[in-house]
């Protein structure tokens, strides 16, 4: 029974790394670098819903050349709407600055005039002051707006209304771009989701902040469990198996390090070597981060291997090898670190996914460096997630951590206990 757990946790492991590796790749570098660049997600939907959520796609229109004369060129979009609610947003992608005059022909015939006059860089119908006041006064009459409704009702949704009570109008939209640019403008229609896990306020897709938030995390997460063994096993070896003054600075500084209260003092100790940026943004150095959590969280596992050295050099083969002259380091490499590192294997299975936890901990309290899962779930709260039904942005870490600690408490289901009373 207790094999086919650790098989079954072997598993899970192995398709959470599979999952990493798979999230890691669906991904852009560029997505990656600029997630916490708010221009880069301007022209994308805001606050969409996951597409596994239904809703309405995002989809990029094709343009049909319908003339080209004297310079100038007149392309036509085809947007066919069957959906009850209305999309999110239209972007229009120039590549070139141009002289752009645009309209929107709806299905009951009515012609919206967006912009008109030079274009220098992307718009979006929510977001460009001329087209949102283009659109507007297009409607006004037709739907008996009033300048209040300026503020609570955006282009996209007043392009998409049948009627005054805003009900949403399908059929064919034909939008029309005459400009005398020598490519044509990519025209994005933004639908209500997008992406894994949707976007949020600023339109920045979450699955991008996910994976990096989950890349960092375990990179952190990994080290510092590394740092903690390693660190542990040659702190343990020499207080347990010498007999010097080291030995005994090593042994005092294990008792006080076991003694202390680890997650005050490291908050403390966090906040001094950190640095506090624009917008009240913490910034640590990552390497001084994990080894001082290492050092702060080594005392527990550095007693326990000093104990197995301790016990391991009492024996009569070890007392054997010793009398027979053989060094310390030999016995060490040939007697006991076998013994410590089987011990550390396990230990290392038992303290990865409560470095993730603590890592995602300190994170969401903006005491981490860069992006990880604590901040992406801090950040999600901020932007009101988890009252606003966006429930998957706060989920989505809380179900990843928890798949990777199921893993590793199966691996780690054995018979003998993890320390030494």
């Amino acid at each position: 029974m207790m094999m086919r757990r650790q098989k079954i946790g072997v598993i899970v492991l192995i398709l959470f790394i599979i999952f990493v590796f798979g999230s890691y790749f669906s991904v852009s570098k560029e997505e990656l670098d600029n997630w916490e660049n708010g221009i880069y997600w301007i022209n994308y939907p805001k606050r969409a819903k996951p597409v596994w959520l239904g809703g309405i796609p995002t989809v990029k229109l094709t343009p049909k050349l319908n003339w080209s004369s004297q310079g100038y060129s007149f392309y036509v979009y085809t947007y066919e709407h069957q959906y009850n609610e209305k999309p999110n947003d239209i972007a229009i992608v120039i590549h070139n600055p141009s002289l752009y005059v645009i309209d929107v022909k709806r299905p009951d015939g009515v012609l919206v005039n967006v912009y008109d006059g030079m274009l220098f860089q992307n718009i979006t119908l929510n977001t460009n002051d001329r087209a949102v006041l283009s659109i507007f006064r297009a409607l006004k009459n037709r739907f008996n707006l009033t300048d209040a409704d300026l503020g609570t009702k955006t282009p996209a949704e007043l392009l998409f209304s049948a009627d005054p009570y805003f009900d949403t109008l399908k059929g064919t939209y034909t939008l029309r771009v005459l400009c005398n640019c020598s490519v044509p403008p990519e025209v994005i229609v933004y639908g209500t989701s997008y992406g894994l896990l949707g976007t949020d306020s600023y339109g920045r897709d979450i699955w991008v902040g996910f994976v990096k938030g989950m890349v960092n995390t375990l990179y952190l997460a990994l080290f510092t469990t590394f740092m903690i063994i390693a660190l542990g096993l040659v702190l343990g070896l020499i207080s347990g198996y010498f007999k010097n003054l080291l030995s005994s600075i090593v042994t005092f500084f294990l008792e006080v390090l076991t003694a202390l209260p680890i997650l005050p003092i490291l908050v403390v100790l966090t906040w001094v070597m950190s640095r506090q940026s624009i917008g009240a943004h913490v910034e640590v150095n990552p390497v001084k981060f994990m080894l001082l959590v290492s050092i702060l969280l080594v005392g527990k596992f550095a007693k326990t291997i000093r104990i197995m050295t301790i016990q391991e050099k009492s024996r009569e083969h070890v007392t054997a090898s010793i009398s027979l002259g053989a060094s310390g380091f030999h016995v060490i490499r040939k007697h006991i670190l076998p013994v410590v590192l089987e011990h550390s294997v396990r230990y290392f299975t038992f303290l990865m996914p409560r470095i993730v936890a603590l890592i995602s901990i300190f994170g969401f309290f903006g005491l981490i460096p860069g992006v990880n899962w604590g901040s992406f779930v801090g950040e999600a709260l901020q932007q009101g997630a988890l009252y606003g039904g966006y429930w998957w942005w706060v989920l989505s870490p809380g179900f990843a951590m928890a798949f990777l600690s199921l893993g590793f408490a199966l691996v780690v289901s054995i018979d003998k206990p993890l320390t030494l009373s």
